[in-house]
């Protein structure tokens, strides 16, 4: 019976034990889940772009070569659809002039050509005007306005040559095309030869194609051309009035109007458009209705197509766009967790974490676009540069309050290296005149430089624990008067009004008006004086010399002796 009853207290004991190490556990799990729920709500967009990145697999080497091929056989079956319709190349040599005259940007539509991403900032709107004698400066600015417009040029010129030799192989291989038509001969070995002859034109205007590298904000442009060619008039007439739901045609005088614009508008320039429209909002609208007009009649004889074989080229086009765009989308989002490695070394430059995730992941794009696989590099060792370069190029341009340019931030790196160097090597930092040696300014271009590199504070900045504050309520006003000042100046009048009490009124009244002591404290004349106490001009004089010689006393004055000392 003892042992019965010890065996069960043991058997008891063991089972409140494990019951308490459950309640621990759950109460555990309970708090765990709890953080990991409040983790998952949590507000932070970083914690939830972090989460969802780590759920995507890395790539291998072979995998990134595999996923280059796909993109590179998308782009292949595009180019391929793309030069079996003449139109279809016309519609990109239309391009030609817009990108020399830079109405529209390189990068959006062809990846071949190196585009500056400042084409469209001016140089005067990044010069302060405390700066406009700073003649090393100014020369400094000149070099880089010189060096940029050499390099447009330069990028122009290659535009030109490149769209030149896509239309003379457009020309070549519609030279074969004609003559396929009146191309009767039996002979098999002739029959080949003229094939292998339009293969190969059609190939060469395949390599000029690539030599542009259409993007794919060109592709979806040719597809939506080649939609509206294939669409009916019904479906024509249903875009057209989407647009139109656009313009404010409320009242039968614009209704009127519109109709006299739509009768002439393929004619019509942007200029005689603008000056027609009673808004300049409308003309955005206008252009657009312009377009389809001018795709639908292009697009009547210029695709010389059936429509099955049109929708059969279409599909094609979408079919290599598809492949492509997956391939892409693989290989970027495989490498999201380099973009943000890259990130973590540009924190606290004053851009906040996610817009320097973001703007890495635009360098990581433009990084997949120009990938060539076959030079044999990792695309993580390629990539690591756009990315780079394209956060570097977002903190000199967004950090700042005040934007400094490209070249002068340059100048800045270098002084702060100067200044870093200094301190490691000397434990202080370097004079002035020393950094100005290094970098070969003068002292005083150092010194502005140096002042340019001062971040701006806010007004309305928050002072305090309790936020109940502004930096703008601490910094003096420089133009008003000290609270010293107000009572200086109103003991000073005190002692004047006493010292004038001595005075009888007339004397009282002369001094007042002839020193500037009335309200409107300003100096009369003696002839002034006079016409306003009805005496002549020399008993004014007597007045105000009788006034003085009884000021001038050594008894009456003397409280005023501080006042003039000061």
């Amino acid at each position: 019976e003892q042992a019965k009853r010890m065996n069960a207290a043991e058997a008891k004991r063991k089972e409140d034990l494990r019951t308490k190490k459950e309640a621990e556990d759950n109460v555990y799990d309970l708090l765990k889940n709890k953080e990991l729920l409040e983790w998952s709500r949590s507000d932070s967009p970083v914690r939830m772009y972090l989460r969802e990145m780590g759920q995507i697999p890395l790539l291998t080497k072979e995998e990134e070569v595999e996923i280059s091929k796909k993109i590179e056989t998308g782009e292949d079956v595009i180019l391929d659809a793309i030069c079996s319709v003449p139109y279809l190349v016309d519609f990109i040599l239309e391009y030609k002039e817009p990108l020399v005259n830079r109405e529209r940007k390189v990068k959006e539509l062809f990846k071949n050509f190196d585009d500056d991403d400042n084409d469209d900032d001016s140089d005067d709107d990044t010069e302060e005007d405390e700066n406009s004698d700073d003649e090393d400066l100014d020369s400094q600015e000149d070099v880089e306005s010189n060096k940029k417009q050499k390099k447009l040029d330069k990028r122009a010129e290659a535009i030109i040559e490149a769209f030149k030799n896509l239309e003379k192989a457009k020309k070549d291989w519609m030279k074969f095309i004609a003559k396929e038509e009146v191309f009767d001969s039996t002979d098999e070995v002739e029959v080949m030869q003229h094939q292998l002859a339009i293969s190969f034109k059609k190939k060469l205007l395949k390599e000029a194609l690539i030599d542009l590298g259409p993007t794919s904000k060109l592709i979806t442009e040719i597809v939506k051309a080649m939609e509206t060619a294939l669409k009916s008039d019904t479906g024509f007439d249903s875009e057209l009035k989407r647009l139109e739901y656009k313009l404010p045609l409320f009242n039968e005088t614009l209704q009127k109007n519109h109709e006299k614009l739509l009768n002439n508008i393929i004619n019509l320039s942007k200029a005689q458009i603008t000056s027609m429209v009673p808004e300049a909002t409308m003309v955005s609208t206008y252009m657009e209705i312009k377009k389809l007009f001018q795709t639908k009649e292009a697009s009547k004889g210029g695709f010389d197509l059936e429509p099955e074989q049109l929708k059969d080229i279409l599909e094609q086009i979408k079919r290599g766009k598809k492949i492509t765009d997956e391939a892409k989308t693989r290989m970027a989002k495989s490498n999201l967790r380099l973009v943000v490695s890259i990130a973590k070394r540009y924190t606290n430059r004053g851009l906040p974490f996610l817009d320097l995730i973001q703007e890495g992941n635009i360098g990581l794009m433009k990084a997949v676009d120009k990938f060539e696989y076959k030079k044999g590099y990792k695309f993580s060792t390629y990539a690591t540069w756009w990315i780079r370069q394209a956060i570097s190029r977002a903190i000199a341009d967004q950090a700042r309050t005040i934007r400094i340019p490209i070249h002068m931030i340059e100048t800045i790196n270098r002084i702060n290296k100067i200044i870093r160097k200094g301190i490691q090597e000397n434990g202080k930092e370097p004079d002035v005149e020393e950094i100005a040696k290094e970098v070969g300014l003068p002292v005083d271009k150092v010194k502005q430089v140096i002042k340019i590199t001062k971040e701006p504070v806010s007004l309305e900045a928050p002072i305090g624990s309790d936020d109940d504050g502004k930096f703008g309520d601490f910094v003096p006003d420089e133009k008003a008067p000290t609270p010293v000042d107000n009572i200086m100046k109103e003991d000073l009048q005190n002692q004047i009004d006493q010292i004038l009490g001595q005075l009888n009124e007339r004397e009282q009244a002369v001094v007042r008006m002839r020193f500037g002591l009335m309200d409107d404290e300003s100096d009369r004349t003696l002839e002034e004086i006079g016409k306003e106490l009805a005496v002549t001009r020399e008993r004014v004089r007597q007045i105000e010399s009788s006034a003085i010689k009884k000021l001038k006393h050594p008894k009456v004055g003397k409280n005023l002796k501080n006042y003039v000392e000061s």
